[in-house]
């Protein structure tokens, strides 16, 4: 168990990991961080499994600790589909049919993969009341330590409460020979940060909403690693590797002692996750989450500027001021990395922004600009800002042969 204490009304936070390794060869400790488990499910998709999963599974079986594993086909959304296939798969059948016996169930859940391998097991884990833990396959987001995963049910992106991961392993050899589009995916899930905290101090002042300036303040120092290390990650430095996984992995930790995504999701997620339902409203396969959110970044960012220049609350105005040197380094990281995007057309950036709002139950920005019947204008003029500022190609543009 992780723990610390606070000056914050909740006085003392803590959540349930017990290991998080990150290292050079980390998978060779599996084995050992695992050893209290004895029947371990693994779950893999036909991608990760290649890059450590196949590794992973003959540790486990060498040692005796090996269940069962499942491979799911790739791209292994988040989705009902994939979560009812782990749930099928995780128990096994006796070999002799007992009418009075249930199927056994693993002790543990073993991901290995990222985002969408990772919150899938959470919530099977979270269903079945079985741990779970994670190892890594790249630094493309922040959700390898949350507590909530956004999940794809009914053509809806929601965010369910799972399963913390008791585990989490990540293997710096293997994230640094993550694809590029991951490693850009990760920079624009922490790059967020800046506008989702911002947003909660918004709340905090103007609803009252809990704040915790602890957690806030972890939060915005993994960003500033991030940040820092992002523009030597197309070079594989390990130390870049090395920081952008620690950094992420800070920032799930601060949305599970928070017991919300509330220091690390803000307008940007919401904008962001909407995009990507609206692609699998039209059948198609969302963009990665990191590169979407990422661009409501950048929006968001516009936002907050013009709403600076044009405020007469003089504490809104001081309170966004503190930001700006932040959404400045973000605007000159831009300059280096490049994040692609994938939403050029004006109509759609616009409709996402206007179905962002109601996303989730959260007051942002978006709220604040909507209240006072400015939304849709801030919209249409932000995305002329965005694109002649922030735009260096589209996703497609940069990464023709990219396959989820």
């Amino acid at each position: 168990m992780i723990e610390m204490n606070c000056t914050c009304v909740q006085k003392h936070h803590s959540i349930p990991t017990e290991v998080i390794e990150v290292s050079e060869h980390a998978l060779l400790k599996v084995p050992d961080i695992l050893n209290d488990y004895h029947r371990i499910f693994l779950v893999a998709d036909e991608n990760t499994y290649e890059v450590a999963g196949k590794q992973v599974e003959s540790l486990l079986r060498n040692a005796g600790m090996l269940s069962h594993i499942l491979i799911l086909p790739s791209p292994a959304l988040p989705n009902a589909e994939n979560i009812g296939r782990v749930l099928i798969d995780a128990g096994r059948d006796r070999e002799v049919y007992d009418i009075n016996a249930y199927s056994l169930n693993p002790d543990y859940i073993l991901a290995v993969g990222s985002g969408s391998v990772n919150d899938t097991c959470r919530m099977v884990s979270y269903r079945l009341g079985i741990p779970y833990g994670v190892v890594g396959t790249a630094p493309s987001m922040d959700g390898y330590a949350s507590v909530v995963a956004p999940l794809l049910n009914w053509n809806r992106k929601i965010v369910y409460n799972c399963s913390i991961a008791r585990h989490i392993i990540i293997d710096l050899n293997i994230n640094a020979a993550a694809p590029y589009p991951l490693l850009l995916a990760g920079v624009g899930d922490m790059i967020a940060k800046y506008v989702a905290i911002l947003d909660w101090e918004i709340s905090r002042d103007l609803t009252g909403e809990y704040y915790c300036e602890k957690i806030a303040n972890m939060v915005l120092e993994a960003t500033g690693q991030c940040v820092d290390a992002a523009a030597d990650l197309e070079n594989r430095s390990m130390e870049a590797i090395r920081s952008t996984s620690t950094g992420l992995i800070l920032s799930g930790e601060c949305i599970a002692f928070c017991g919300s995504s509330r220091p690390a999701s803000g307008t940007e997620h919401m904008v962001g996750q909407t995009w990507e339902v609206m692609d699998v409203e039209e059948g198609k396969v969302p963009n990665l989450h990191g590169i979407e959110v990422g661009e409501g970044t950048f929006m968001a960012i516009e936002m907050f500027r013009l709403l600076y220049q044009e405020t007469d609350d003089a504490a809104l105005r001081a309170l966004i001021e503190k930001y700006l040197p932040a959404f400045d380094r973000v605007e000159a990281l831009q300059k280096i990395i490049h994040l692609p995007f994938t939403v050029t057309d004006k109509d759609r950036f616009v409709e996402g922004v206007l179905r962002g709002r109601t996303f989730r139950e959260r007051y942002t920005i978006l709220q604040y600009l909507y209240d006072r019947d400015l939304l849709q204008s801030y919209a249409e003029r932000v995305y002329d800002i965005v694109m002649k500022k922030h735009f260096f190609g589209t996703f497609k543009e940069r990464f023709p042969d990219w396959e989820a």
